[in-house]
């Protein structure tokens, strides 16, 4: 089985680089040459030949990066500079900590204390669990830039919740409140920018001018609309679809009701001295980004002294931290990250302009058409590219040279993508979802009833992208 599965990968890795090569050939027979550099289309070959293997999971993702670094430089003679410019970017810096301050939420216990005294609050009824789930995962997800942290941590506790109140598990309702932890944690991400490493991902592939415009408040505020649609809707919709059946929902028994409290209680314990000196670190750190307009400190900069104030004060050790952090992604995001100045420097971004130009022209002419198709596109290459932040970095790097020929902010472009990049229709698609899946050993949700509620959710998404465009057009982003 090993062997087989091992030949499979050979097989496809071998034609991820005839594909590559493939490309560069048939591009110069049929005159590709006369309007892009041999060094253009050579990289456009090697990006070909890196996407099906970033498919088909040949390497780890930062390895087929590195690999793509290497042969831009080598083959390509594009400046080591350019390709790793990413890595000196005040953005590559704020997701390095914000993954240190994720470990340090994580591994002090204020994270898994916050969500266990927001779920206190709310009475033992499936609507209401429903709620408390939902608000948990939007509460702490400001805080808490890793999805993954956050839905290993919270799923066991919605399992907790559901056994307690019983629910058969994989039933409809036990499904019901899986999905409102899951979607509790990933809705709030397109809104907030520190919610989610997407966030600052995607920030950082809009040109400086477009990302200036937006700090943690402007970027909510133009997400307010969405925001707020989107938690009510998926609300009612779950309620709706995998509530009780009874008017009232089915409260918990005395006997349940003094399990889960005990369980409750006792994973909140009294609270440390790594968690209080992590308590103060994180107010003041949200508090300087929220005031960002007023003080000018650059969100990184905080960030930055936000991961060493967690250091000094000992809220993580600096071995603890080496191994916490996941330096792999990192490195994948700051490879990744470089294709935009790849492209601009072959001048690539350009070509793109001149080709689709026509095509972008029939939705970029109409607002709501824009927001469809972008959407609509992005659902449907999720099947291929697995990786979130990998197709935002490669789409982007695509389009924001278009989107800004046709006045178009690309900032529209991105959250659009966002909002709608995590479909879970098949467990391989979703690294987040699978991290929540596999946190309750597959014994929780229905796969089959999540799936099918996944087609509603971007639905709602979508809906909610539109509600939002005319404010975007009043503020001439469209």
């Amino acid at each position: 089985m090993h062997m087989a599965k091992e030949a499979k990968r050979i097989v496809i890795g071998l034609a991820g680089a005839a594909t590559g090569v493939l490309f560069v050939a048939l591009a110069s027979i049929f005159g590709l040459s006369t309007d892009l550099s041999f060094q253009a289309i050579c990289a456009l070959g090697i990006l070909a030949c890196c996407i099906i293997w970033w498919v088909a999971n040949i390497f780890p993702e930062f390895v087929t990066a590195l690999i793509m670094c290497i042969a831009f430089i080598g083959l390509c003679q594009v400046p080591t500079t350019t390709v790793f410019s990413a890595f000196a970017s005040s953005t590559w810096w704020l997701l390095v900590a914000a993954f240190a301050l994720g470990f340090g939420m994580q591994r002090s216990g204020l994270m898994a204390r916050m969500a266990a005294r927001i779920l206190r609050v709310f009475p033992r009824t499936f609507k209401m669990q429903t709620a408390g789930l939902i608000a948990t995962g939007t509460l702490i997800g400001p805080f808490i830039p890793s999805l993954s942290a956050k839905a290993t941590m919270l799923a066991p506790l919605s399992l907790s919740i559901s056994d307690a109140m019983g629910y058969e598990r994989r039933s409809r309702q036990a499904t019901g409140l899986f999905l409102a932890m899951f979607t509790g944690i990933r809705t709030v991400g397109p809104a907030v920018i520190s919610a989610s490493i997407i966030g600052y991902g995607l920030l950082a592939t809009l040109p400086s001018d477009v990302a200036a415009q937006f700090d943690m408040l402007h970027w909510f505020a133009c997400m307010l609309p969405w925001f707020i649609f989107v938690m009510v809707a998926n609300y009612l919709a779950l309620v709706i679809l995998f509530g009780d059946k009874q008017a009232k929902g089915s409260p918990l028994d005395a006997s349940a009701e003094e399990s889960l409290a005990t369980e409750t209680a006792s994973s909140i314990g009294p609270m440390t001295r790594q968690e209080r000196a992590m308590a103060v670190i994180m107010v003041l750190c949200i508090v300087l980004w929220i005031t960002e307009p007023l003080h000018a400190i650059p969100s990184h900069i905080v960030a930055i002294s936000a991961m060493v104030l967690m250091l000094i004060f000992g809220v993580v050790g600096v071995k603890d931290l080496r191994q916490g952090i996941a330096w792999e992604s990192l490195i994948f995001i700051g490879c990744v990250l470089g294709l935009a100045e790849v492209f601009a420097k072959l001048g690539i971004d350009s070509w793109i302009i001149g080709s689709c130009e026509a095509a972008f022209s029939l939705l970029a002419n109409n607002a709501y058409l824009l927001v469809i198709g972008i959407c609509l596109m992005t659902i449907l290459l999720r099947f291929i590219i697995v990786s979130e932040m990998a197709y935002i970095n490669i789409f982007m790097a695509f389009i924001v040279p278009l989107a800004i020929s046709f006045g178009i902010s690309p900032w529209v472009i991105g959250v659009c993508v966002y909002a709608v990049v995590n479909p879970w229709f098949a467990l391989y698609q979703n690294p987040i979802y699978l991290s929540a899946y596999y946190a309750t050993e597959g014994k929780m949700a229905n796969q089959a009833q999540s799936a099918a509620y996944c087609a509603l959710y971007l639905a709602i998404c979508i809906c909610g992208l539109l509600i939002s465009t005319p404010l975007w057009q009043a503020l001439g982003l469209i």
